[in-house]
């Protein structure tokens, strides 16, 4: 006996089906989905999205928190954006779309006094902009899922206070609630953007995925090279940092725009050292901000100037005896004689003008820093800067502050300071190095003389030398051989 055929669904009613299910990714695009994917799939509580524009990443977004809200009821959602502004006009409307092929018993409705979706079962998105202080209204609730659409936005300087400050302890708050957090944007105008610091982190932690324009599946050939025209051509810098995801500072802001990635990937390196150089300690004292000292030897051979390591201190945390203990276990590890062992001083110890510390660290410590001259700064700059685009200075890859502050420095808006950030302090790092490059004696051998010769290759060399000589003297003497 056979049985009858089911029914064929229509599309409606296929839909319903999988909304009823709280099985959304029918409305996602295969790009979407893979940051759907990324955020089902780790356990980490921060995720990061590095996307080009036109990714679809606040439409994906959307989906993720209508999606965890049918799932579980009395969830609280919290979906931020830079600016409130944004979320009435941006959001909302994705929402509405989004929200369209919903069966209606278990569709949100939007409280306009709360700016909140509330669903029959009890769960909620509640939206906020982050503008004019409106993050300290994200307090309170466990949340399973907190959202903060364009991170990178110029304006979300305080992102790491809004993450670590409000959002993580959501996230967190109860055994029951283990929640997630994702911060989604295009790379910022600035590397040294707090975005970044969040990028870093879950780019080793595998909680990152960057999805460029030639991921985008409603992106054709002609779309994306008529959008690469428009930004500049493929080398331009809107291109490669809005389309490409690449971690850029824009050139005109930037202090140092030789040190690109590909600079970095020259330069970064550990350095054989010779036998013979002259070592050097630079030092710029942040009281406020960062004290970092850097510990380099001049290669005369080689004619490089490499930076061996790095000491770095919150300037809060820093005393004289601190400072003094460590420059000298610095100089113990990277500072000896080649062939005995024995320590070699610097030949120089450079530091800025704080004269108090430079003379407790020689009173009390027997260490004797020289207080570099200031005039001329943006001379003394553009010198480092000319030497890291000849390849003359080499950094070891421990060297992990300098590098970021080489790579993220960026100008204050009238350029006469740096940046200031709540990692990086005051990108002191290149001021260090300024200071050692302004400082260098280029001129110096540290090599004794005849080194390298043998001692028969010395012999010969005097015996030429004098048979030369005697033949000089008989000719001027006109003597005659017999």
């Amino acid at each position: 006996m056979s049985t009858p055929s089911s029914k064929t669904l229509t599309p409606a009613e296929a839909r319903a089906i999988l909304w009823r299910r709280a099985s959304l990714t029918f409305l996602l695009d295969s790009n979407q989905k893979v940051l759907y994917d990324m955020y089902k799939n780790t356990n980490e509580k921060i995720i990061v999205w590095n996307l080009a524009r036109g990714s679809g990443k606040s439409y994906a977004l959307c989906v993720i928190a209508i999606e965890e809200c049918l799932k579980n009821p009395k969830a609280l959602i919290k979906y931020s954006t830079a600016k409130q502004s944004d979320a009435r006009k941006i959001i909302q409307p994705l929402f509405r779309d989004i929200l369209e092929s919903c069966p209606d018993d278990i569709r949100p409705e939007y409280n306009v006094s709360e700016s909140a979706y509330k669903f029959p079962n009890g769960a909620q998105i509640q939206l906020s902009g982050l503008d004019n202080g409106r993050a300290e209204s994200l307090r309170g609730g466990s949340s399973v899922l907190c959202i903060v659409d364009e991170a990178g936005t110029k304006s979300l300087k305080d992102l790491k206070y809004i993450v670590r400050s409000i959002l993580l302890p959501a996230v967190t708050r109860t055994k029951e609630i283990n929640g997630k957090i994702i911060l989604a944007s295009t790379p910022p105008l600035s590397a040294s953007h707090p975005f970044i610091h969040f990028l870093r982190k879950a780019e080793l932690a595998g909680s990152l995925v960057t999805r460029d324009i030639y991921t985008n599946p409603r992106m054709t050939p002609e779309m994306i090279e008529n959008l690469m025209k428009e930004q500049g051509g493929e080398n331009s810098t809107d291109w490669r940092r809005e389309y490409l995801c690449l971690i850029l500072t824009d050139e005109q802001s930037a202090v140092v725009p030789e040190f690109t990635q590909e600079l970095q990937n020259k330069i970064v390196k550990p350095w054989p050292k010779p036998p013979f150089f002259d070592a050097y300690v630079a030092m710029d004292l942040g009281l406020k901000d960062l004290t970092v000292v850097l510990f380099a030897y001049y290669d005369f051979k080689n004619n490089k100037v490499i930076i061996e390591d790095e000491f770095v201190i919150n300037g809060q945390k820093l005393t004289t005896d601190y400072l003094a203990e460590s420059i000298k276990k610095k100089e113990a590890q990277y500072f000896s004689d080649s062939f005995s062992g024995e320590a070699i001083k610097p030949y120089k110890r450079v530091s800025d003008n704080n004269l108090i510390v430079i003379n407790d660290l020689y009173r009390l410590h027997g260490l004797d820093f020289l207080a570099t001259r200031k005039d001329d700064a943006d001379a003394a700059l553009n010198n480092m800067r000319m030497m890291l685009a000849a390849e003359q200075i080499i950094i070891n890859p421990r060297c992990v502050t300098l590098i970021r502050h080489l790579r993220d420095a960026t100008w204050n808006k009238n350029k006469k300071s740096y940046d200031r950030t709540a990692d990086d302090g005051h990108a002191d790092a290149v001021d260090s190095l300024k200071y050692l490059i302004r400082n260098l004696d280029l001129t110096h051998n540290p090599f004794p003389a005849h080194y390298g010769y043998q001692r028969n290759e010395n012999f010969h060399q005097l015996r030429k030398q004098e048979t030369g000589m005697n033949n000089n003297i008989k000719q001027m003497l006109n003597i005659k051989r017999r």
